[in-house]
């Protein structure tokens, strides 16, 4: 065998090395985006569980600053973080959604509880108090959800 060839032999064994190593390496970056999207997933269902464990812890209250009009400043305080925990949530949430970390069935399941949240009692006023202060996109999103449903629920009172 000739030099030269030798030299032809060698530029397609290292071809051929390449390629399986380009394989390899996306093989090896699928598994690893796999496990972050699990990895996600698990975090956000870490925060919805310390959620709920502050929410059962404070029944009560929960259920004064949602059916009571006449609060204390404590009260008003704490609806006032509950609202601030719940954003914190959404806009958690919705970053997932948007970097592909969440499926559309979960994402639009939670759009429908987000939305319900809009008219929760204090929300409106909470949220043009410290909606600028999210990111751009999850604060255009949600005021537009906030004042649409708030206008829904105006509309909804007047008709009858």
């Amino acid at each position: 065998m000739s030099l030269e060839n030798l030299a032809y032999l060698a530029e397609i064994i290292g071809a051929v090395a390449v390629v399986a190593s380009l394989i390899y390496v996306g093989v090896q970056i699928r598994g690893s985006n796999r496990v972050n999207s699990a990895n996600a997933r698990h975090q956000i269902s870490v925060f919805v569980l310390e959620i709920a464990k502050f929410h059962a812890e404070h029944v009560d209250r929960l259920a004064k600053v949602n059916e009571q009009t006449e609060l204390n400043a404590a009260d008003e305080q704490f609806r006032w973080w509950c609202h601030m925990m719940f954003m914190l949530h959404a806009e958690t949430y919705y970053h997932h959604y948007e970097l592909g970390l969440m499926p559309a069935g979960h994402w639009n399941g939670y759009v429908r509880f987000v939305t319900g949240y809009a008219t929760s009692p204090g929300m409106r006023e909470f949220w043009e108090d410290v909606g600028p202060g999210f990111s751009k996109n999850f604060s255009d999103w949600m005021t537009e959800i906030v004042e649409r449903e708030n206008a829904r629920r105006v509309a909804a009172a007047d008709a009858v």
